[in-house]
């Protein structure tokens, strides 16, 4: 299977890349990275004022051991820009069939540090450019982060200052936050500026709650928090729809981001047209060896359906995504149980009995489903825990 893709014109040997974040933070981390198999990675992004982050900075919210959801209130790189610009060089001289994206940010009624930065990162030898325009966290009260991601007119200019300079020649490439009323509105924007493309999402701003135990927030930086970046398995359908908006308008080319654990999910975002997705939670619980699973889980995925590249996939869920009012209000479903599969739990009878129709009793301890007071609104076959149940299509002398 060929798992190479285009993006802008620029060759990835495969479509996963790190996102800017603790991940990408240091030279040696990302050449571990490539070393590893990851086809490319977002700098951890550059400012110009001195960065000093809080220490005990991450949280999550667990299911036993799984962790669901992630959080951070971690700022951007502490490196000074020069060091990161040698640190390009160097990746690019090592691994140079590797894609580099430099990350920036700057204020959002001052040209110079974003025009710094930029140039730096272009000569240091990256491919691409990525705005950080929707770090949730610190940031925005700042002014910067997502303060800029959330008003079209920020977004624009910052995107025109950088299309308009002369010296910045590589592909420019927004990083666009989904807190906001409409992400399209902010996509058509940075692509009526020039923007060459478009990546999202971030994190999302989320406040982890308190230890119930203890009453201490979380986390908990001397006894206070602050809202964070939500991120993990949890964020990946807020991505979902941010993307299919974007892909949908303004239509310029998407990479990805936001809840990728796994290929399947990368699968998914491809569906709806992204070739390269982001990854950043995932590596910091799984490690950068991760790559080696998701491609083998993209590679599964492919074999399903006979499909032979990425191409052969990319974009063809799009046109399965409608308004609410184009659904077929005459469809109708109606569980069937099967009864090898089934162990007589409960589940699917509580379930319905108190958040749906009461279409379902016990019967000799196993559920029977009443097809004439059913809806087919699907809850018993989200909670059944061992799939015997299957929503099947009503025939019309069924109805």
């Amino acid at each position: 299977m060929n798992f190479s893709i285009q993006y802008l014109s620029i060759e990835f040997e495969n479509p996963f890349v790190l996102a800017s974040g603790p991940p990408t933070a240091t030279y040696d981390m990302i050449a571990r990275a490539f070393e590893a198999g990851w086809a490319g990675a977002v700098i951890k992004t550059l400012i110009k004022e001195p960065v000093k982050n809080v220490q005990n900075r991450f949280a999550s919210n667990k299911f036993g051991s799984y962790i669901l959801s992630f959080e951070n209130i971690e700022l951007l790189s502490e490196r000074r820009p020069e060091e990161w610009f040698k640190d390009i060089m160097r990746l690019k001289k090592q691994f140079p069939h590797k894609i580099i994206i430099g990350s920036i940010m700057g204020d959002a009624k001052d040209d110079s540090h974003w025009k710094e930065l930029a140039i730096g990162c272009e000569q240091a030898g990256a491919d691409m450019i990525e705005l950080n325009f929707s770090c949730p966290h610190g940031y925005p009260e700042k002014g910067k982060g997502s303060a800029i991601g959330q008003n079209a007119e920020y977004s624009r200019q910052i995107v025109e200052w950088l299309k308009r300079c002369t010296l910045v020649r590589i592909p420019i490439i927004p990083k666009l936050t989904a807190a906001v009323s409409d992400i399209s509105h902010i996509g058509e924007a940075v692509a009526e500026a020039g923007a060459d493309g478009i990546c999202a999402i971030n994190t999302y701003p989320s406040l982890m709650g308190f230890d119930l135990k203890t009453l201490m927030p979380k986390a908990s930086v001397n006894g206070y928090t602050t809202a964070g970046g939500y991120s993990g398995a949890g964020l990946k359908p807020i991505a979902l729809r941010c993307m299919k908006d974007l892909i949908t308008r303004p239509g310029i080319p998407v990479m990805a981001g936001g809840g990728i654990s796994n290929g399947f999910d990368a699968a998914e975002f491809m569906l709806l047209g992204a070739p390269i997705v982001q990854i950043c939670t995932a590596v910091m619980l799984q490690g950068y060896d991760h790559i080696k699973t998701m491609l083998k889980e993209m590679q599964e995925f492919m074999s399903w359906h006979d499909l032979n590249s990425i191409d052969d996939f990319l974009g063809l869920g799009i046109s399965r995504i409608r308004t609410y009012g184009e659904l077929d209000l005459s469809y109708s479903v109606v569980p069937t149980i099967n009864r090898d599969s089934c162990t007589g739990c409960g589940r699917c009878f509580l379930s319905c009995r108190d958040g749906g129709y009461q279409a379902i009793r016990m019967k000799e301890g196993f559920p029977v489903v009443n097809d004439k007071k059913c809806s087919g609104c699907s809850l018993c076959f989200q909670v059944c825990p061992c799939g015997a149940i299957v929503m099947q299509e009503r025939t019309i002398y069924d109805r």
